[in-house]
């Protein structure tokens, strides 16, 4: 007998997580969520905020747009953590101690979860179609990607999720998709999300919808995100310098900092005793000292969140524009840089490499032509960058790309799958 929780649709993304609901027949809606200000949001980033105890009270956790809006307020004081799915397959990530308590991979994602529970205007019950990526991120064998479920279903049943089933993300894209057709079309649906880009070749429409193969690179905008790293903002924090050592002589700048700079969620982990001492030491020797002291300006303040939103302005401007500036300015950090669209593309070749070869993937398992495919359906945040788009239409021709609510999609097709 089939519960009588309403039919949720929940997309826990790496970057960003949305919630919709379907049923009375009609359409799936994403839910609207606190925006940590005046007014609403369809879709939280996938943030928690911790703030110590202080006077006897216990430490408190926040978490989506009222977690940033927290950690903003904080100046400095908050520790904040992202892209907490991208630990979920990794068999060495177990735990980790935030002020002084010690949080399980699944207990961070239960706290996300139940906030976002918490933050939702209808009761969302205890049933739940739960989106997945075809692989997980950092998954390399069949295990780590059973290890993510497992942990994912374990954090899903302490946010009083119990009853759940888990659906590849770019299949649930395709019910979104479908809810526009009057008729069957063969498409191909490109989602690409913060960690990774996943992609169904699937028969949709009123008719139904029968999936015929699915591949996916665990890559898409974060690794953009470091690329941008790479090229603008680590040279300008002492990338390939130089610092004199105690018993004379020079040494390069341990190029793991910089490493550590690709991954928001990575740069919080270097305010630690060890890596202080380090930073210390290089920047009383350091041989361009002012690039240092921007390096350990952004470590001590933790600007990881303010860098990331300098980015994707960055990124949100090359959408629309052949070239754009990257800024950035703080006290004791300022940086400057202009950024032609034709250099970016030439950063994520790499990426977009891996894209095209798990395309080529999902039509080989398919096994269809190009030239059979009717739409491409892309959705997620970097279906917006000119180059993917521009290799979707390299192969299937660019009146055949058609968008939707990039954001949005997964969490809406979720539900209409709940629903059926």
């Amino acid at each position: 007998m089939r519960s009588s929780s309403p039919a949720i649709g929940l997309d826990f993304g790496t970057t960003n997580s949305a919630v919709a609901l379907a049923g009375d027949g009609g359409p799936a809606r994403v839910l609207p969520l606190p925006g940590g200000g005046a007014g609403t949001v369809r879709y939280w980033r996938t943030v928690l905020c911790f703030e110590p105890a202080e006077d006897g009270a216990p430490m408190r956790t926040t978490a989506g747009a009222p977690a940033i809006a927290r950690y903003a307020a904080s100046e400095g004081v908050a520790r904040l953590l992202q892209s907490i799915k991208s630990h979920l397959a990794s068999a060495s990530f177990v735990d980790t101690v935030i002020f002084g308590r010690r949080f399980r991979v699944e207990e961070l994602v239960a706290t996300y979860l139940r906030a976002l529970r918490a933050a939702a205007p209808v009761d969302l019950g205890r049933r739940a179609v739960v989106g997945r990526p075809v692989r997980y991120w950092g998954a390399t064998t069949a295990a780590d990607d059973e290890r993510a479920i497992g942990r994912m279903r374990a954090a899903l049943a302490l946010a009083g999720f119990d009853e759940v089933t888990f659906a590849p993300e770019p299949v649930a894209a395709a019910h979104a998709y479908a809810a526009r057709l009057d008729r069957d079309e063969r498409v191909l649906i490109a989602d690409f999300g913060g960690g990774t880009s996943d992609f169904s070749v699937v028969e949709v429409g009123p008719g139904g919808t029968r999936v015929l193969a699915t591949s996916g690179v665990a890559l898409a905008g974060d690794a953009f995100d470091a690329r941008v790293v790479d090229a603008v903002i680590a040279p300008a924090l002492g990338k390939g310098s130089r610092y004199r050592v105690e018993l004379g002589g020079e040494a390069p700048v341990p190029a793991w900092l910089y490493n550590s700079l690709r991954r928001w969620h990575h740069l919080s982990l270097l305010k630690s005793g060890p890596t202080t001492r380090l930073l210390e030491r290089i920047a009383h020797g350091a041989c361009e000292p002012e690039r240092i002291a921007r390096l350990v300006r952004v470590v001590d303040d933790d600007l990881g969140l303010l860098l990331h939103g300098a980015v994707e302005a960055t990124k949100l401007t090359l959408s629309a524009a052949p070239a754009a500036p990257f800024a950035f300015a703080r006290p004791g950090v300022a940086i400057d840089a202009h950024v032609p669209r034709a250099a970016f593309d030439a950063w994520i070749a790499e990426e977009l490499a891996a894209i095209d070869a798990a395309v080529t993937e999902a039509l080989a398992g398919a096994g269809v032509a190009a030239a059979a495919i009717d739409r491409v359906f892309a959705t997620g945040g970097s279906s917006l960058v000119p180059a993917v788009r521009g290799l979707l239409a390299a192969r299937f021709g660019a009146e055949r790309l058609v968008g939707g609510e990039e954001l949005t999609s997964v969490a809406a097709g979720l539900a209409a799958m709940a629903a059926t």
